[in-house]
């Protein structure tokens, strides 16, 4: 079980990745024949969930020993936010203690955190996952904005690059004056390029195409 009294040096920090388990078969942890490089699907995976604001944590003993890039993202701001954790573990420690809950060695667990708000919580947790101490923790980032590939609208839409750009900036969040000066562009040329956002979406407000652009973010 997580003890969140465990005393830990600094180098907790820094990462020991086991080979032979996967974040993406909780389930049943792979062989260690079994490497990410034989395996394509697990990188589209990982790109999927981290578009949506989803990362993963892999405990052990005290110590992180391996995370996606969007867990590791997710702690550090959680560092940043409490200077008095030093570590990425210190930051796992800060999430679980908010979630008021316990995570069981072999356990896999869902939290729902956001640190604008100050919130963690468990959505969901299972027991046993791993046959070994390890405890998996899957983190879905609240203040994260849902992010589709680039690719995908050129696809599905016909986006030109340039509109292809207007509708990640939006699906982050920034405001058309932003985004215009972020490009260096005049704002009719923004609006031009929105305009030919809502007739290839077939949207009609800037709500409801942020709203699309949110969903298409679970697409490879």
């Amino acid at each position: 079980m997580l003890n969140l009294s465990q005393a830990l040096p600094r180098s907790t920090i820094a990462l020991q990745r086991h080979p032979s388990e996967s974040i993406f078969n909780i389930s049943s942890p792979v062989s260690s024949a079994h490497s990410e490089a034989q395996n394509p699907k697990q990188d589209g995976l990982r790109g999927v969930l981290a578009r949506i604001g989803c990362g993963q944590v892999l405990l052990r003993r005290g110590k992180v020993i391996e995370l996606s890039p969007a867990g590791r993202a997710i702690l550090e701001r959680e560092a940043r936010a409490d200077a008095s954790h030093e570590t990425l573990y210190g930051a796992v420690k800060q999430l679980v203690h908010r979630a008021g809950a316990q995570f069981p060695a072999g356990s896999t667990s869902w939290l729902a955190t956001s640190t604008k708000e100050g919130f963690t919580a468990l959505i969901n947790q299972v027991a046993n996952a791993w046959s070994d101490e390890t405890i998996a923790l899957i983190l879905l980032d609240l203040d994260a904005h849902p992010e589709p590939s680039p690719r995908t609208l050129q696809r599905l839409f016909g986006f030109t690059a340039a509109e292809t750009q207007l509708a990640l900036e939006l699906a982050r969040g920034n405001n058309l004056i932003d985004i215009a000066r972020s490009r260096r562009l005049s704002r009719t040329t923004v609006r031009s390029q929105l305009a030919s956002l809502f007739v290839k979406t077939q949207t009609r407000r800037q709500a409801d195409l942020i709203a699309l652009l949110g969903r298409l973010a679970v697409l490879p």
